[in-house]
């Protein structure tokens, strides 16, 4: 399966880093008591900035052919997988993208340092790697809806391990196919955490338009 991986590497400049998502990280909704200050809002701004120059979003991806069986069984080019919340949203496809993403070693770098001097600023920056790795994801995810766009075909919202019942133990298959660690520099621990931290696995299921 390797010699079919394919690499994309975002441009950073362009990334879509939402401030939204950065106060939902950070604990702020509309159900929430207290709201963002322009003052936190401006420290949200600088600080997307400031990370954005070392952020090296890049992604490792394969299309597969896909097969549901039972109402809860996959078939995955890794092996069968039972998960009745994957099956639902794989349902009505028979084809996948599976992608392995990071946004690089240097945040989690930058990240380490900021910890040492202030936890304030490290939550910050936690919350600003974790929507830069959403936006790596939804770069990627629209150019892979613009393939299927031309082929006559549309994308179900893409859906990692962890998620429902779809178990995070289905990490090591996802690294199996994609060997992300000789691609983009992915590792996956025993304790299937990945390295570097902000980073993302994913399949998103391809269907006929109706």
């Amino acid at each position: 399966m390797d010699p079919t991986v394919q690499i994309w590497i975002a441009e950073s400049e362009k990334l879509d880093i939402s401030m939204r998502e950065v106060r939902r990280y950070l604990g702020y909704s509309r159900m929430a008591i207290q709201e963002p200050t322009e003052e936190d809002d401006t420290q949200i701004s600088e600080v997307i900035e400031s990370v954005r120059p070392i952020i090296a979003g890049k992604a490792c991806y394969c299309r597969y052919p896909l097969k549901l069986t039972e109402t809860d069984i996959v078939e995955l080019p890794y092996g069968s997988v039972h998960s009745s919340h994957l099956y639902e949203r794989l349902r009505g496809c028979s084809e996948l993208w599976i992608f392995a993403a990071t946004i690089g070693a240097a945040f989690d770098r930058m990240l380490a340092r900021e910890s040492l001097r202030s936890m304030t600023k490290a939550a910050l920056l936690q919350s600003v790697g974790a929507a830069a790795i959403e936006a790596v994801c939804d770069a990627l995810n629209a150019e892979l809806a613009e393939i299927a766009e031309s082929e006559g075909k549309s994308l179900c919202p893409r859906y990692s391990p962890g998620y429902g019942n779809y178990l995070l133990e289905n990490q090591k298959g996802v690294f199996a196919l994609l060997n992300p660690s000789k691609h983009i520099g992915l590792s996956l621990t025993d304790s299937l955490l990945m390295k570097p931290e902000k980073s993302v696995t994913a399949l998103i299921g391809i269907r006929d338009k109706t």
